[in-house]
């Protein structure tokens, strides 16, 4: 006995269903990929959080006078 048309079209529907939840698995996979390889956008500091911050440092002895006067300089002129 052969497969009858009925069964034919049942097999092929579901044939077409599994294909198409593959794809969308696969586009999901994809899209979850290109999502989570993307760095989260962070604002850039101002120029005074950054003097702040350097004062911090210099303060609490963690740079020398001469680091703190070169890093100083740089932030004032990128203003």
């Amino acid at each position: 006995m052969g497969i009858g048309y009925k069964e034919l079209m049942i097999l092929l529907g579901a044939l077409a269903v599994a294909v198409l939840l593959v794809a969308g698995l696969i586009a999901g996979l994809i899209w979850l990929i290109g999502t989570a390889s993307r760095s989260p956008k962070v604002p850039p500091r101002s120029a005074a959080e950054r003097l702040s911050e350097l004062e911090s440092l210099r303060k609490a002895d963690q740079i020398t006078a001469a680091e703190y006067e070169k890093q100083r300089a740089a932030i004032v002129a990128s203003v």
